[in-house]
């Protein structure tokens, strides 16, 4: 097993955000996490990335507790992530803030920048190589975090709503690449709220709600689960797209 969180519980205070949620991930596996807003997937999700220290559970990855570990020891180990809001370096050039990732495994800069290239002729980025990040929109800055987290050389990526706000194009692009990501090898954990997303890439879903893992199993079978129609699907509000 690549990454196992048991019995994850994450409290602020009196108020617990995540109780008690587990998660096993496989080589390779696309694993998605859905849910309402406020329902603690993204705790979740930062417990599993190092952003966030579980008040109760263990996190495993590839046989090593992480639970307690830096996000910095997380991305050495070999755990990538995404942020809901893009962390680029503005002022910085694309290729300088892929090299950015690249270093973790790549110390000399030659070398570094050589794989930066790489990254970015395989993200579609190639093109804007020298572009100043700032001049990125949404959609682009989106696909240069994916492209820094790559460069980092991961085993696993935590994706955090890298795919919100494109347009119908621009989602099935996104799609596209990571399912080239994948096929280098590359396990992910997902964090969508768009269906079509959850539905085409990944093979097993939770879901959340209150804190609690209330349906897990493959997407198409989750989406018919009375509790999770009540709870998420439901509501209307992120029904899948067409």
């Amino acid at each position: 097993m690549l990454l196992e969180a048991k019995n994850i519980t994450k409290t602020f205070g009196s108020f617990r955000a995540v109780a008690g949620a587990s998660i096993a991930v496989e080589e390779n596996a696309i694993i998605g996490l859905i849910g309402p807003n406020g329902a603690g997937k993204s705790t979740f999700f930062n417990c599993l990335a190092g952003s966030a220290t579980p008040t109760e559970g263990i996190v495993i990855f590839d046989g090593r507790d992480v639970t307690r570990a830096s996000p910095e020891a997380h991305a050495i180990a070999g755990i990538g992530r995404t942020f809901q809001v893009p962390a680029t370096f503005q002022e910085m050039t694309i290729l300088d803030n892929v090299m950015v990732g690249s270093f973790l495994r790549h110390p000399n800069p030659h070398n570094a920048r050589a794989h930066a290239l790489e990254i970015l002729s395989l993200t579609g980025l190639e093109g804007q190589a020298y572009r100043r990040a700032g001049t990125l929109g949404t959609p682009g800055r989106k696909r240069l975090e994916i492209a820094r987290v790559l460069a980092a050389g991961p085993r696993l990526m935590l994706l955090d709503e890298a795919l919100a706000g494109l347009t119908p194009t621009e989602l099935k692009e996104a799609i596209e690449l990571l399912r080239k990501i994948h096929a280098m090898g590359i396990a992910m954990v997902i964090v969508e709220h768009i269906m079509e997303v959850i539905m085409t890439l990944t093979g097993h879903v939770l879901v959340f709600n209150q804190g609690h893992v209330i349906a897990s199993g493959k997407p198409e079978d989750v989406v018919k689960d009375p509790a999770v129609i009540e709870a998420y699907l439901g509501r209307g509000r992120h029904r899948r797209r067409s």
